[in-house]
């Protein structure tokens, strides 16, 4: 079967269809006589019969030209926004590169790509390195023929477009807001909303256990505690999933809860584009009077959305003043419950895994903390204890590993990162610096000796530059490993004395530098008042040379 045949038969496409267009079978012929076909549709209002026809396009001119398609690669996302991610666009030209096939074939070159020359231009220099090719079928355009300058122009083009395309969007979303109309994505959990109508309703089904929910919070109740009260009832979220105490804020903050039009800004880098994420929750529009714009019925009420948000908020306040508690305990991080629970409900039981945390001069378990103990009963330990045997179990352990070990030589090098991570940040820089230089080189090479795309004079005067870069980067990534001097932290000694003389802030540190990814697991006792030595109760993912990965 072909590796696309899901796409394909989601396209609509029949048995005989497939058949017809010789798709129904995998393609046999060498990378040279070898296509990929990329379809694309911004959103479902496109219909299917239209990209139908765009892969017969396809197909016949691949027919035409003695080629097989190996792969159609089908994206429902936009091409002109920076922030969407579109995989199989990545995967279609990640093939070419791979030289799986030749050419890669479009129906026009705004379904390839609306981000510009910039873009498009780079893709075709690496088709270019690879003796492959773009083609627009229903363009006539041929990247291996001379159509690269159209492929920018009409690049280009797409670009301007796609602003439009953007600012049309923008006024008709702002425009519907303006009328009493939600926006698009799903409502919140407990309401529904007709297609189209872009107002919201109660949900039949989900509305009894919002309104629980919105109660509890207006009980003056924490986030956590209505988490584990929803729980316990067994109540769950439209996915099925527990509930958490991000969960329950995120839900009763939207003011889609309350039946409001909301506003949320995007988030933008550094250079001011926007991103695929939002800043905070939204907060209802208003019109020009100063008036909330309703869009519906929500769970609550707005004075009760204003009421549960100022309580959140207070609560957030209190944490915030108390600040960031001085470090007293040492397996922050580090711990994890052994409790036996059901994670996927299918009657496996398997070890929580979950963090501990502090609290009260006791660790506990986390999952038991937000969810409830509906979900993990929990491990409750006192910190004094197990943290004086876990620091012993460190001393032991260190002192009982060879002084040739890897393992120590990994231990130290991770300490000295949290010891001075300045320096560990210039070392990776100049790391990666130094192979993208060596890299240039490597391409400077095959453009002289291989392709011919230069004459030697320009050839050595670049060759020269490049290995002047080289030589002082080396020479930089050898004065910091200088000066990050492992000798001494590779001494067993030494970092004994170091643990003694450590605050618990930095032990905390060096318990995690000798751990591996599931750190310590702590088991519940046997019982109340249970004499069970605690390190019988604890088992040590120890990092092990096979978790020791080569030094950068």
């Amino acid at each position: 079967m072909r590796g696309d045949h899901v796409t394909l038969v989601g396209l609509g496409l029949s048995p005989d269809e497939l058949k017809a267009m010789g798709l129904d079978e995998p393609a046999t012929a060498e990378p040279s006589g070898l296509m990929d076909a990329y379809l694309r549709r911004s959103n479902k209002r496109e219909d299917l019969a239209t990209l139908r026809g765009h892969l017969r396009d396809l197909v016949r001119w691949a027919e035409t030209a003695g080629l097989q398609i190996r792969h159609v690669w089908f994206d429902q996302l936009s091409a002109s926004k920076t922030y969407v991610r579109r995989r199989e666009f990545e995967k279609a030209t990640q093939a070419i590169m791979n030289g799986e096939s030749r050419t890669l074939g479009v129906w026009k070159t705004d379904r390839f790509d609306r981000r510009g020359m910039g873009a498009v231009g780079r893709m075709l220099d690496e088709f270019d390195r690879r003796h492959s090719r773009l083609v627009s079928v229903s363009e006539g355009l041929d990247s291996a023929k001379g159509g690269r300058m159209v492929f920018a122009i009409l690049s280009e083009r797409a670009r301007e477009e796609s602003k439009d395309i953007a600012k049309r969007v923008q006024i008709g979303h702002d425009s519907h807001k303006a009328e009493g109309r939600r926006g698009t994505g799903r409502p919140p959990f407990g309401l529904y909303s007709a297609r189209g109508s872009g107002k919201v309703e109660h949900h039949t089904e989900e509305y009894e256990t919002a309104r629980r929910l919105a109660d509890l919070l207006l009980d003056r109740k924490s986030t956590k505690d209505t988490a584990h009260k929803l729980n316990e009832e067994g109540h769950r979220t439209r996915s099925g999933a527990t509930w958490s105490p991000t969960a329950v804020s995120k839900l009763a903050q939207s003011p889609l809860f309350a039946g409001m039009v909301p506003v949320r800004q995007r988030k933008a880098d550094e250079h001011g584009n926007p991103m695929d994420s939002w800043e905070g929750y939204g907060e209802p529009l208003r019109n020009e009077k100063g008036e909330i714009v309703m869009c519906g019925k929500g769970v609550v009420t707005p004075a009760e959305w204003f009421r549960i948000k100022a309580l959140i908020a207070e609560r957030t306040d209190e944490r915030w003043a108390r600040g960031k508690p001085e470090a007293k305990y040492l397996g922050t991080g580090s711990y994890r419950c052994g409790r036996m629970r059901d994670k996927q409900a299918e009657g496996k039981l398997d070890a929580c895994g979950g963090p501990m945390s502090h609290r009260g001069g006791r660790y506990r378990c986390e999952v038991r903390q937000t969810r409830g103990k509906s979900i993990c009963e929990g491990v409750v330990t006192l910190a004094e204890r197990i943290d004086f045997a876990v620091g012993q179990a460190w001393v032991n352990h260190i002192t009982a590993l060879a002084p040739d070990d890897p393992v120590i030589i990994e231990i130290a090098r991770r300490w000295l990162a949290f010891a001075d991570p300045e320096t560990r940040a210039k070392k990776e820089e100049t790391q990666k610096a130094l192979e993208a230089a060596q890299q240039r080189v490597k391409k400077l090479e095959e453009d002289f000796y291989v392709y011919g795309k230069m004459d030697e004079e320009r050839f050595e005067e670049l060759s020269e530059r490049l290995c002047a870069v080289i030589d002082s980067t080396t020479v930089t990534l050898e004065n910091l490993d200088a000066e990050a001097d492992l000798a001494p932290l590779t001494q067993i000694e030494n970092l004994r004395q170091a643990w003694e003389e450590a605050d618990t802030a930095d032990r905390r540190m060096l318990l995690k530098c000798a751990l591996g990814e599931r750190g310590i697991t702590v088991k519940p006792a046997a019982r109340q008042g249970d004499h069970t030595p605690i390190l019988e109760r604890l088992e040590f993912d120890w990092l092990s040379r096979w978790d020791v990965t080569p030094a950068v």
